[in-house]
């Protein structure tokens, strides 16, 4: 009896011990999809009408780097900020479900002075492994977090290389 109890717990504990070991090794060969975000991208945005989708101005540059752990670092070219009047974005990004999604918040500041604060919030899709979508909503705060106005952007954007 004690002989097959301890033939059991060999088996249980042998087969543990190779799954544990296949999923080790098999986690370098496929980045999981919730990753695949990871980079700096290279992103075109275009502000739009919430309610149309028309655009509204012309395109501008930004650079966004989604770091491992769901990290997020932006920069804008948008001619809407005089230099140094915004600082880079901050913020997360997460993946469920087979989609992406990030927010972000940066300082407007006025003679060194907190004037108003923009966050970004993203949904992301992947065209394919260098390819990217984006749909936004952006929000401008006063210091003390009251909401000032809301606009809508879209965003192309390929990986930086």
């Amino acid at each position: 009896m004690i002989t097959n109890f301890l033939a059991r717990v060999s088996a249980v504990s042998l087969v543990t011990i190779l799954l544990i070991g296949q999923s080790v090794a098999g986690s370098g060969r496929r980045q999981p999809e919730s990753r695949m975000l990871e980079g700096t991208w290279t992103v075109q945005v275009t502000q739009v009408d919430c309610q149309s989708g028309n655009p509204l101005g012309n395109p501008f540059q930004s650079l966004l780097t989604f770091g491992r752990g769901g990290t997020l670092t932006e920069t804008t070219s948008n001619p809407n900020f005089f230099p140094a009047e915004r600082g880079p974005g901050h913020g997360v990004w997460a993946y469920k479900q087979h989609a992406y999604s990030a927010a972000s918040t940066a300082f407007i500041t006025s003679n060194g002075a907190l004037v108003k604060t923009q966050t970004i919030t993203q949904n992301i899709q992947l065209g394919n492994g260098d390819q990217l979508t984006s749909a936004a909503t952006v929000q401008f705060f006063d210091p003390s977090g009251n909401l000032l106005g809301s606009g809508c952007a879209t965003a192309t954007g390929r990986r930086f290389k």
